[in-house]
């Protein structure tokens, strides 16, 4: 296991020799100072750390499984979630919002104005962790009330995201990716649903079922852009189902991205 301690000493003892031969003026005659050898040895420190710490210093977190009661018809949730997998579908239990399984998370639940509102995240990485993928391995899988109003949103790093809402009542869905592939399946039977989607160097996949209307834009001048045309032609500078304005079922879906893939179908 990484121990950050043992670096830590290391460090000081380096410091400390270079600033002991430093007042001893050993340093003088090769007219190299300590103010001078510190920020490259810091440098160099901090690289070394890096580079530890992305091939051996993974953070494992325990697997716990969490469920929380269901306090009201309508429900806003938002997931937090780093590097790694989720997987989001429908599935919880009646008297249930949300239940899942979950490596490392931290929970808040709320409810005001007849809205229960729960926000998962991830757990704070200590330095050096902060942003070097050491926690890709890490997975969470989450059910959601299918009988519920939701209110839905999402961020992701580097992770690999696959939201099944076919059989959610999901009417506001906001999803926020960074260098990650992202797989959405519209609610089947949820009215009218908005999904709003933003992306770095990303892949967003939308799968539209059967008997659901779409009104589709995407605002990207660098992303590759494939939609079943066949199901949503272009009509007026925006990818729209025939039957958009009359049909039961319709998702509105803008999407906006840096450089990458998205598909429609």
């Amino acid at each position: 296991m990484y121990n950050k301690r043992l670096f830590w000493g290391v460090i000081l003892v380096v410091i400390g020799i270079l600033l002991l031969l430093d007042n001893l003026g050993v340093l003088a005659p090769l007219r190299i100072s300590f103010k001078q050898l510190l920020f490259p040895l810091a440098l160099i420190g901090f690289g070394a750390w890096i580079l530890w710490v992305s091939t051996h210093g993974q953070v494992t977190f325990a697997t716990e499984e969490v469920s929380i009661p269901l306090e009201a018809d309508e429900a806003q949730v938002n997931i937090d979630f780093g590097a790694g997998e989720l997987i989001v579908a429908g599935g919880a239990p009646a008297a249930t919002l949300l239940s899942g399984s979950f490596d490392g998370v931290e929970y808040r639940v709320a409810s005001t104005d007849g809205v229960q509102r729960v926000h998962l995240t991830s757990p704070m990485l200590n330095f050096p962790h902060w942003n070097f993928g050491v926690a890709s391995h890490r997975r969470w899988t989450v059910a959601l009330n299918p009988n519920v109003r939701l209110s839905l949103g999402v961020k992701t790093g580097a992770c690999d995201t696959r939201l099944d809402l076919r059989d959610l009542r999901v009417s506001r869905l906001n999803v926020e990716t960074g260098a990650s592939s992202t797989h959405i399946i519209a609610p089947a039977h949820a009215g009218y649903t908005e999904i709003r989607g933003s992306s770095g160097a990303a892949s967003i996949n939308i799968e539209i079922p059967e008997g659901v209307a779409a009104r589709i834009h995407v605002s990207s001048a660098l992303s590759s852009v494939t939609v079943d045309q066949g199901r949503f032609p272009n009509i007026g500078g925006e990818y729209r189902s025939p039957d958009y304005e009359t049909a039961a079922n319709t998702v509105d879906i803008r999407l906006e991205g840096g450089v990458g893939t998205f598909s429609i179908q």
